[in-house]
């Protein structure tokens, strides 16, 4: 009797921690996801779907690179305000790469390097390279990010082509969901 009752102890205590295992693996592949997403839908202007992955109010702190405050807006206001100015670039390309994730309980943080080049015609070509860091928590069973915070290190080329990409924004976005193919 005291044989059965240490091999049920034993066998529910192995599914017990494998289901928790396949739970944070679950959880962790889902944050990857929602790294990757970000990369992928900001340089596609993919804003509808970005924005989704944001809490509705989020933190985003760009200070190392333009000094300032960090902000705190909702997602709505920071798609309008990306929209304003990526979808004015030829191409970005958000490379983010050695990708960390440290989970506890409902809330999560990653920390990757990231280089982020921006191509204007012949008007230019702006590239910083930095790490980030992303806060996750989890909302109604799904990961977004809560604050995203640029440590910016070195940066190459001109940062007037942000200033031109702003004033093409508007009539590229136009011409990108023009494109878009509905089903």
């Amino acid at each position: 009797m005291l044989l059965k009752k240490i091999f049920l102890f034993i066998f529910i205590g192995f599914f017990s921690m494998t289901s928790l295992a396949a739970h944070k693996e679950k959880d962790q592949a889902e944050i990857l996801n929602v790294v990757d997403s970000f990369a992928v839908f900001a340089d596609n202007s993919a804003f509808e779907y970005l924005g989704q992955l944001f809490t509705d109010k989020v933190t985003i702190d760009y200070t190392s690179a333009f000094g300032g405050e960090p902000t705190t807006t909702s997602n709505v206001n920071l798609m309008q305000q990306w929209a304003g100015l990526l979808p004015g670039f030829d191409l970005t390309r958000h490379a983010i790469s050695n990708i960390k994730v440290n989970i506890s309980g409902q809330q999560a943080t990653v920390t990757s390097d990231i280089t982020a080049s921006h191509y204007l015609g012949d008007k230019g070509f702006w590239q910083i390279s930095g790490s980030y860091r992303f806060d996750l928590v989890n909302v109604d069973g799904h990961w977004q990010i809560s604050q995203l915070t640029l440590l910016a290190k070195s940066e190459t080329g001109n940062r007037d082509v942000l200033a031109e990409a702003g004033k093409l924004a508007a009539q590229r976005l136009n011409q990108k969901l023009e494109r878009k193919i509905n089903y």
